[in-house]
């Protein structure tokens, strides 16, 4: 199946990968101008990652201020987990919804139209969806994929996919170690990430002889882990591309290496990649921004409202059961407040009350507080998505879903459309090449070899929220048959009004059912052709039987005729030609 990607296999920056790659980059300080530049065009979004992260999910994120090898916590300002909880629900439902390991959520198919219901071509392509959810089930995909979901709330999620000695493996990008650069029409063409190695790990990853010699240094007199170092990678688009050419130098996507301020024009690693390697997962995008907004940009205001009306919650309740004390001066030091304790009181004036008299608003605290929990949780489509994992084990028809959650729907149209198009076309695409490639999948049929060469491979996806969008369309087939089938019972031509061979087939089409199910055109003709012999046969023997039941009573008849005849009976005569 044609695909716009070269022959040459795809590799990952392992070690054996990177051995020998060690190069002097022509261009690397102008290389790091622009890695520079894109990291710092990112600190204006940082602030708002790091209140998301503060007020909502406050163990996300690595970013340049947090210490390496050490736990990174910042939940000063969480009192209440209904952030991370709404966002538990967001990400497994993204998932149930858009990628659920448990059922086939895409299908192969072919751009051209014509050729669209040919089944002998979706059944090629079924076997190689088989092969392809056998790679993903059999791999980190679907736990590499459930952390992208989960990152969503800032915006965007990054996914690395990387070949190696015949395996596949998936790598998540938390968010404050990447960059992002879009092209003239708005897609993410550069990565760039830094991240803190030790000297072994450096070491471990690109090989002694591609590191500078201050990591050597460090991890062959201290074992190399105790000290840090920046490395940086970039993914950008090659300039030196050559398709004519087969090597990892020449290769639409160019990937460098290098160790943070190591002064020199060397590079730990210089390859490349035929296809984009780091597809990016936005939630909304506004504009030519790189970067997107998630719920969680939408859920601050309220996190920000409920971690403080939780501590007031909290205090209140405090005061309630500890309140704060008026003490007479020379009582002070005397006050005993422990269970069963004592305090001597010796003048009657002298008289321990709390300050505050009355009752705290604790029960309209409460009531606000679950009123911007819920905005929260709406925030994260929480309720959606709920319903959503209902319909993924069916307990719920995609049916009711659309009806219950109609605007809901119509809201994540958008967000599901662009992940669709950005992230999971390109995962996908990319894993097809991958295994084309490595000769994974088998031998094209002859029959379809000149087809499969010129048609363009698409992607189609029927995974629960797919259908739940594509509802609309299907509720209007079940409609039209149900009318038709009331109207049938006053008049039945109205059913010579109805394709129903191709309302079915656009039915199953739709509902993602397997094409090895479907028969084809010349199956079903040659189906009803012999059902039509069958009936004609069928009619042929009760003739032949009616005939031969009929024989006696025809001769009978006949001879009782002749007998009349013969009698002198004129009319009969007559009829018998003996005139």
């Amino acid at each position: 199946m044609r695909t716009a990607v070269d022959t040459a296999l795809a590799r990952s920056p392992t070690a054996a990968a990177a051995k020998n790659n060690q190069t002097i980059f022509a261009d690397k300080r102008r290389l790091a101008q622009r890695f520079e530049s894109i990291i710092q065009s990112r600190r204006q979004w940082e602030q708002i990652w790091k209140l998301v992260r503060d007020y909502q999910l406050p163990y996300d994120g690595i970013f340049d201020d947090d210490t390496p090898g050490r736990p990174i916590i910042h939940d000063e300002e969480i009192f209440t987990s209904i952030a991370q909880e709404a966002r538990e629900i967001f990400s497994a439902g993204v998932q149930s919804g858009l990628t659920p390991p448990s059922r086939r959520w895409f299908r192969l198919g072919v751009s051209n139209p014509d050729l669209a219901d040919d089944t002998g071509i979706k059944r090629f392509l079924d076997t190689r969806c088989d092969i392809m959810e056998s790679v993903l089930a059999g791999s980190n995909f679907y736990n590499a994929i459930h952390q992208c979901y989960a990152e969503l709330p800032f915006g965007q999620a990054p996914l690395g996919i990387f070949s190696s000695q015949g395996t596949i493996t998936f790598v998540p990008y938390t968010i404050g170690t990447y960059a992002l650069a879009c092209d003239a029409a708005g897609k993410v063409t550069t990565f760039a990430r830094k991240v803190k190695m030790t000297a072994a790990q450096i070491v471990g990853q690109f090989g002694a002889e591609n590191c500078p010699k201050n990591i050597v240094r460090s991890y062959e007199t201290a074992g190399g882990y105790q000290d840090w170092h920046t490395v940086c990678w970039m993914v950008e688009p090659n300039d030196a591309a050559n398709p004519t050419k087969i090597g990892n130098k020449t290769m639409p996507y160019r990937s460098v290496y290098w160790v943070e301020g190591d002064g020199s024009d060397t590079c730990l690693a210089v390859t490349g990649f035929e296809e984009w390697p780091v597809p990016v997962a936005r939630y909304t995008v506004k504009g030519m921004a790189a970067y997107a907004t998630g719920p969680g940009w939408k859920a601050l205001p309220d996190a920000k409202m409920v971690q403080a009306m939780e501590l007031d919650s909290v205090t209140a309740i405090e005061m309630g059961v500890k309140p704060p004390l008026q003490v007479p001066s020379g009582l002070v030091s005397n006050i005993e407040l422990f269970p069963g304790g004592t305090t001597a009181v010796d003048e009657p004036n002298e008289v321990i009350r709390p300050i505050i008299q009355g009752q705290l608003a604790i029960g309209e605290l409460e009531s606000k507080i679950v009123r911007v929990e819920d905005r929260i949780k709406r925030a994260y489509s929480s309720d959606l998505f709920l319903m959503l994992d209902q319909l993924n084990r069916g307990q719920m028809t995609a049916q009711e879903v659309i009806t219950r959650n109609q605007e809901k729907l119509q809201q994540l149209g958008p967000v599901v459309e662009r992940l669709q198009s950005e992230f999971l076309n390109l995962i996908l695409m990319r894993v097809y090449n991958i295994l084309e490639r490595g000769g994974v999948f088998p031998d094209m049929p002859p029959e379809l070899a000149d087809v499969a060469t010129k048609e363009k491979l698409k992607i189609e996806y029927i995974s629960p929220l797919a259908q739940a969008q594509k509802m609309s369309g299907l509720t209007a087939i079940e409609q039209g048959v149900a009318f038709i089938g009331q109207a049938a019972q006053f008049d039945q031509t109205v059913l010579d009004k109805v394709n129903m061979q191709e309302a079915a087939a656009h039915y199953l089409t739709q509902v993602g059912v397997p094409a090895a199910m479907i028969r084809s055109d010349e199956e079903v003709a040659e189906i009803q052709k012999q059902r039509q012999e069958a009936m004609e046969a069928a009619q042929e023997q009760a003739a032949q039987a009616q005939a031969i039941a009929q024989a006696p009573d025809l001769a009978a008849a006949a001879k009782n005729a002749t007998q009349a005849a013969n009698d002198g009976n004129p009319a009969m005569r007559e009829v018998l030609g003996m005139g």
